[in-house]
C-alpha cells in the first residue's frame, strides 16, 4: 500500500511538472518562436505580407488624365488595368508560397494587394504572370453558368471575356495628340485590350527579402512608359489583340522588361 502510494505521489509530482512548463509558441517559422520552449500553445504570430506595385510613367507617378509625354507626343489615359495570376515566391528554387487561384486587378488606387499571413522565411524570388493563366481562361465560359464558382472575375466594372480572345488581361484606352496643337482629344483615341493565352506573360524578379515583421511590404515599379516601345501612336491607335496580332503581341513582349523592384 506504501508503494502505490509513493508511487500515486510521483506521478502527481511528474504531471504537476509537466503541466507547469512554459508554453508557447515553438514554430520557427514564426516572429515569436522562442527555441527555449517545448510546450506548444496557439500564440504563434506569422507576418502579413503585403505586396505593392507602383505604377509609374518613367520618372513620373501614373496618374490617369494627367498628361505626359509619350514618344514624343501628349498622351493622356482613361484607362488602365491589366491582371496578375499564379503569384509564386521562392527561396533556393523552391516554392515557398503560391498563390495559384487568386487574380488581383492592378489599376491606379488598387496597387496594394494583401497575400494573408506567410511564415517567417528569405524570399529570394517573385514570379507572377500578367493574364489569366490557361487553366482559367479555357473554362471562363463554364464558370459564367456556375453559381457556386467565384465570379469575381466577371465584375463588370474590371474587364471582359469574349468567346474569341478569353479574358482581357491588360486594357489602356486613351487619347493622343496627333494633330499637333499640343492636347490630347477625344477625336485622338487609342484602345489597347490585350487577351488570349498566348500572349499571357511570366515575369521573374529577384527580389532577395527577409519576411519577418508582423507587416511586411515586397514593392515593385510597374513602368507603363515601357510597354510603348517601338510602338507609334501617331499611327498604331489601338488592337483588339486578333484584329491586329502583331501589335499585341509587341506591347506583350514589352511587359517583360516593365517590371522592376522598388530601390
Amino acid at each position: 500500500m506504501k508503494q502505490i502510494l509513493v508511487l500515486l505521489l510521483a506521478l502527481c509530482i511528474f504531471w504537476q511538472l509537466k503541466c507547469t512548463k512554459p508554453a508557447g509558441c515553438v514554430d520557427s517559422k514564426a516572429i515569436n518562436y522562442d527555441p527555449s520552449l517545448t510546450v506548444a500553445n496557439s500564440s504563434c504570430i506569422y507576418p502579413e505580407l503585403i505586396l505593392r506595385i507602383n505604377l509609374i510613367m518613367g520618372t513620373l507617378p501614373f496618374e490617369i488624365n494627367r498628361i505626359y509625354n509619350l514618344g514624343g507626343y501628349n498622351t493622356a489615359f482613361k484607362v488602365f488595368q491589366c491582371y496578375l495570376s499564379q503569384i509564386q515566391f521562392l527561396s533556393k528554387n523552391q516554392i515557398i508560397l503560391s498563390l495559384d487561384d487568386y487574380y488581383p486587378l492592378l489599376k491606379e488606387g488598387n496597387i496594394d494587394f494583401n497575400l494573408g499571413q506567410v511564415n517567417v522565411d528569405h524570399y529570394e524570388n517573385i514570379n507572377f504572370n500578367i493574364g489569366i493563366d490557361p487553366i482559367t481562361n479555357s473554362n471562363i465560359l463554364n464558370y459564367l453558368y456556375d453559381a457556386n464558382h467565384d465570379l469575381s472575375l466577371q465584375s463588370p466594372d474590371t474587364m471582359h471575356w469574349n468567346s474569341t480572345d478569353g479574358y482581357i488581361f491588360l486594357k489602356m484606352v486613351g487619347k493622343v495628340d496627333r494633330n499637333g496643337d499640343g492636347i490630347p482629344n477625344e477625336n485622338e483615341s487609342f484602345d489597347f485590350q490585350i487577351g488570349t493565352n498566348q500572349l499571357l506573360r511570366s515575369i521573374d524578379l529577384i527580389i532577395n527579402k527577409h519576411v519577418n515583421a508582423e507587416s511586411d511590404t515586397i514593392e515593385l515599379e510597374f513602368d507603363i512608359e515601357k510597354l510603348f516601345v517601338n510602338v507609334d501612336l501617331q499611327t498604331e491607335h489601338g488592337t483588339k489583340t486578333i484584329d491586329n496580332l502583331p501589335l499585341a503581341s509587341k506591347i506583350a513582349d514589352n511587359l517583360m522588361n516593365a517590371f522592376t523592384l522598388k530601390p
